[in-house]
């Protein structure tokens, strides 16, 4: 059982390091465009949030949480862009989605080793 919860643990933190990943590729191959950095920083906090408010973190309540990361921290990053200047469409869409998915996949996951 251990050795599951470490497992999902370590799932968890990689499915939620996947928008830095992406955003630290962007960032190095343009050199100078940080702005998915920014927006996955606003995303995590989002996401952050959102776990604080859905106390406490359960593995019966797995997909509430998940939704509720979903939510906010998609909510977040599309915020975020937009005041970085970002035009409001869809591809402000996909990324704050995308983003926001990988958190509340994180935080499902995470929650699913709470007892």
């Amino acid at each position: 059982m251990v050795k599951r919860s470490l497992a999902l643990s370590v799932l968890a933190i990689a499915v939620a390091a996947t928008p830095f990943a992406f955003a630290l590729i962007r960032l190095v191959q343009t050199g100078t465009d940080a702005r998915y950095v920014v927006v996955a920083l606003a995303s995590a906090c989002g996401a952050v949030i959102a776990m604080l408010f859905s106390r406490p973190v359960t593995s019966a309540r797995f997909l509430r949480v998940a939704i509720n990361v979903f939510i906010i921290a998609t909510l977040c990053a599309v915020v975020a862009a937009l005041l970085l200047g970002t035009r409001f469409g869809a591809g402000i869409l996909v990324v704050a989605c995308a983003f926001g998915f990988c958190f509340a996949g994180g935080s499902a996951l995470y929650a699913r080793t709470r007892g």
